[in-house]
């Protein structure tokens, strides 16, 4: 039986950092990848009014003009999803 956490190939993201603050932007990037769930993209791309593709590609490509827009996107979805399951009944 496959564990659902499996590692994997490290998620692809158009970002070579230089230094110790872009290595933790990486580390924080990587993170929310790791946390993303099914659907989440597609959450993402109406919080951003595009669609999932374009918000998937705009989250990678750190220099993107929307990239930071879709980082804090997702970032509000998994805050959120994590808040809800933290408080259920």
């Amino acid at each position: 039986m496959s564990d659902r956490k499996s590692k994997s190939s490290p998620p692809v993201i158009d970002f070579k950092p230089t230094n110790k603050d872009e290595e933790e932007y990486l580390r924080k990037l990587t993170t929310l990848l790791e946390n993303k769930r099914r659907g989440d993209w597609g959450l993402v791309a109406e919080l951003m009014e595009c669609e999932s593709q374009t918000a998937e590609k705009a989250f990678k490509r750190v220099y993107s003009k929307n990239h930071s827009e879709a980082v804090e996107a997702l970032q509000k979805i998994i805050n959120t999803r994590n808040e809800l399951l933290k408080n259920k009944i």
